[in-house]
């Protein structure tokens, strides 16, 4: 039996430029989850990480606090199979058809990056529309292959890990809420839900064996909870 720690990405940079880098809370959240692994005395056999800025950054801390303790990395796998589904193509795409369909919808979506309600309301709307499938996008992938690519990844950290280990997965809200529904059988409706209920920086934990994985604890964040300052606790 081995356990697995998968580690939601610690906040990007919502309404920037550019989202795929940490923000100053971001920086800090990945900061205080270094330090909690490290005061729990935590080391992992391997470490598996998406090709993303932001998995990238959360992942530092960590490392730097081994090397300050001079202790060796364990092996650390880039892969894109914890990378996050393209959602600013999809908003783009999938915007204006909604628009079309109800043109009321262009004032939610005219003031969902000013407001966290519109934008949590139309990104909502419009990744249940991608995930139901209801409009295929050129060159982008669907829901389904998404599912896919993740579970092949999952599959794969499985078989080539085997038994007695402890990894670290650093990856997004996406691929976590698909491997919950691989250990728990959920929906597709039902996985989405769970996507916008993962906290930043948070650790998810599954057990597996062979081909067997199992939830083993969602969405800790009792680290960041220590710290008495809820403007860590973040969801994008």
């Amino acid at each position: 039996m081995s356990i697995m720690y998968v580690i939601r990405h610690a906040q990007a940079s919502f309404g920037q430029a550019v989202y795929d880098r940490l923000s100053d809370p971001g920086r800090r959240q990945a900061q205080i989850l270094a330090d909690h692994f490290a005061s729990l005395g935590l080391t992992f056999d391997a470490i598996y990480t998406g090709r993303q800025v932001r998995h990238e950054q959360t992942l530092t801390p960590y490392l730097d606090s081994l090397a300050q303790q001079g202790q060796a990395p364990p092996p650390v796998h880039t892969t894109d199979a914890l990378n996050e589904y393209d959602s600013e193509t999809i908003i783009k795409t999938l915007i204006p058809e909604l628009i079309r369909e109800d043109p009321a919808f262009a004032s939610e979506a005219a003031s969902m990056i000013r407001d966290k309600r519109s934008f949590q309301k139309v990104y909502e709307t419009i990744m249940g529309r991608w995930v139901r499938g209801a409009d295929p996008i050129e060159n982008l992938e669907t829901w389904p292959a998404y599912a896919r690519r993740v579970t092949a990844g999952l599959k794969d950290i499985m078989a080539s890990e085997g038994s007695g280990k402890a990894v670290a997965v650093f990856t997004s809200g996406g691929p976590i809420s698909i491997y919950v529904q691989k250990a728990l059988g959920l929906s597709d409706d039902m996985t989405l839900a769970i996507t916008w209920q993962i906290i930043n920086a948070s650790v998810t934990r599954f057990k597996f064996s062979g081909d067997r994985l199992m939830l083993f604890g969602f969405n800790d964040v009792s680290h960041l909870e220590r710290t008495k300052d809820q403007q860590l606790i973040t969801y994008r």
